[in-house]
């Protein structure tokens, strides 16, 4: 399982590094304000869809599903209901594209409530009606992912996001050059990255022996099984999203708002790529095998190992974006129409996400134990409570502080849902954390903490290096030495005090779970 982990993690690891340099391109190309505004309203657009109908409700019931099929009934079998499922998805995704295509000008307007002024609406519209598009590609390499990830192959999907920035990349550095069109250039790069994506993910299935052949798109007890488990993750993914839209209008009302909450939840993303992700991806298929084997003492320990890798990579994370944030969006967008001012703000947002960085990793590990019960309805009833806590703290922590308030009442409602799935998981006797737990968490916040203090001071002694416009490569060495040696520091105490020993990492990266 640890090993899964990793090379999921490794993979996403490299398509947000890329992922930081395709920002950083785009920060200069679009800055931080209304142009910047309409590139983020069309790209959250498609992703907005894809988390709604492809990797979060489609996953929590299809995976489960074909993974008993693969346990109880074999590889025919499960490729059989695999492939009914994606006809039918193709279908209704076809169905959901014309729709929103015709109907484009009302969702840009009633998502991005601002954009009435700063003369953001139009070209918002436009550019939607390119990127939707990805949405059909992007729900199919979901589909394709959970088969590979059901099979113990993990690898390919992970690297279809690094092809996404690969293509982002290639736009940027040699297409918008000779075009002087930006905005333009970029949405379609959406589109030709959805294509890509994809191909490598089919590649990846007929390379481990599953039968794609495509049939006619039909609703029989197993898509009527589905789709009963999919109706909860499916209110629950548009709740999340409706989160997302109510943040992204309030946001909106502050020219630039969406821009920065962008860039730095682009941050705050990355723990939870790396390691909420990874765990959540890898736990789904891994809990499932355990249970329907009949082995539920493995999936609970496997559980809490997951959870416990999770904080222990986290920890330092969030108390590093909580202790130099400023530092850290500096040193990656500063420069072009990316100001030092953008900075400092997208700085604060970057601390109010932090906050709730913990709660976000862990609610892709417990998630999963719901998932693998076949029990969608519950994480559902939680996704509903967390989104209404957000949508009633965002106005009134934007009428304090403006776009961070945003990000702030995201994190306020991330703990509340980690602690209503705490909750439920103890209420079945599903969460037996491994011996001295406790004071494990303990050992590592205390060791993320002293790590944090280091850096702090370190990041003063160095603020001529890391706060010096025009010079992105020497801002960036200044920074890449701070993570470096605040990691040193972290995993020091960490060994010292014995959270982890050296021998026990390494038997766990041997091992298959």
């Amino acid at each position: 399982m640890y090993r899964s982990m990793f090379t999921v993690g490794g993979f996403t690891l490299l398509s947000r590094l890329l992922g930081f340099v395709r920002d950083k391109l785009i920060a200069g190309y679009l800055g931080a304000g209304a142009m910047g505004d309409v590139w983020v309203a069309a790209f959250r657009l498609p992703n907005l869809f894809r988390r709604i109908f492809g990797e979060g409700a489609f996953n929590a019931a299809f995976v489960p599903m074909y993974s008993r099929r693969l346990e109880e009934d074999g590889d025919l079998a499960a490729d059989l209901v695999a492939r009914r499922t994606l006809s039918l998805m193709a279908a209704i995704l076809v169905v959901l594209f014309i729709l929103a295509f015709l109907f484009m000008e009302p969702i840009v307007r009633v998502t991005n409530m601002g954009f009435a002024s700063g003369g953001r609406l139009e070209p918002a519209i436009a550019a939607s009606r390119v990127t939707i598009v990805y949405m059909i590609f992007a729900c199919l390499m979901a589909g394709l992912s959970g088969i590979l990830n059901s099979r113990r192959s993990y690898a390919a999907p992970a690297f279809a996001y690094v092809v996404l920035n690969l293509v982002f990349l290639a736009g940027l550095i040699f297409i918008i050059p000779r075009t002087g069109e930006p905005l333009k250039v970029i949405t379609w790069c959406v589109v030709a990255a959805g294509v890509l994506q994809l191909l490598v993910v089919v590649i990846a299935c007929l390379k481990k022996g599953v039968h794609l052949k495509p049939r006619l798109p039909i609703v029989d007890d197993d898509m009527k099984r589905l789709g009963i488990l999919m109706t909860p993750g499916l209110i629950s993914a548009g709740v999340q999203q409706l989160n997302l839209i109510v943040g992204q209008t309030v946001a909106s009302l502050q020219v630039g708002g969406n821009s920065l909450i962008y860039y730095a939840d682009r941050i705050n993303q990355l723990p939870l790529g790396l390691i909420g992700m990874a765990a959540g991806v890898v736990l789904l298929p891994e809990l499932t095998r355990s249970l329907r084997g009949g082995r539920p003492s493995e999936a609970k320990r496997n559980m809490a190992r997951g959870a416990e890798m999770s904080l222990l990579l986290c920890l330092p994370a969030m108390v590093a974006m909580l202790t130099i944030p400023e530092a850290i969006m500096y040193t990656i967008f500063q420069g072009g129409k990316f100001g030092t001012s953008d900075a400092k703000l997208a700085g604060e947002a970057l601390c109010a996400f932090a906050i709730g960085t913990p709660s976000y990793v862990l609610a892709r590990v417990f998630q999963p134990a719901y998932f693998a019960q076949e029990d969608t309805r519950t994480p559902m009833k939680f996704t509903i409570i967390s989104a209404l806590v957000n949508i009633v703290l965002c106005w009134p922590f934007f009428r304090v502080m403006g776009a961070t308030g945003c990000a702030l009442a995201t994190s306020v409602a991330g703990w509340v849902n980690v602690l209503l799935l705490v909750a439920g998981l103890r209420k079945q006797n599903f969460l037996k954390m491994t011996p001295g737990f406790g004071s494990r968490m303990f050992r590592m916040f205390v060791s993320a903490l002293l790590m944090g203090g280091a850096i702090w001071w370190l990041a003063d002694l160095g603020k001529e290096w890391i706060f010096t416009g025009g010079h992105f490569f020497r801002r960036m060495m200044a920074l890449t030495i701070l993570v470096s040696v605040g990691a040193l520091i972290y995993f020091s105490f960490i060994f010292a005090t014995k959270v982890f020993t050296v021998s026990e990492v390494k038997r766990s990266l041997r091992r298959r779970c």
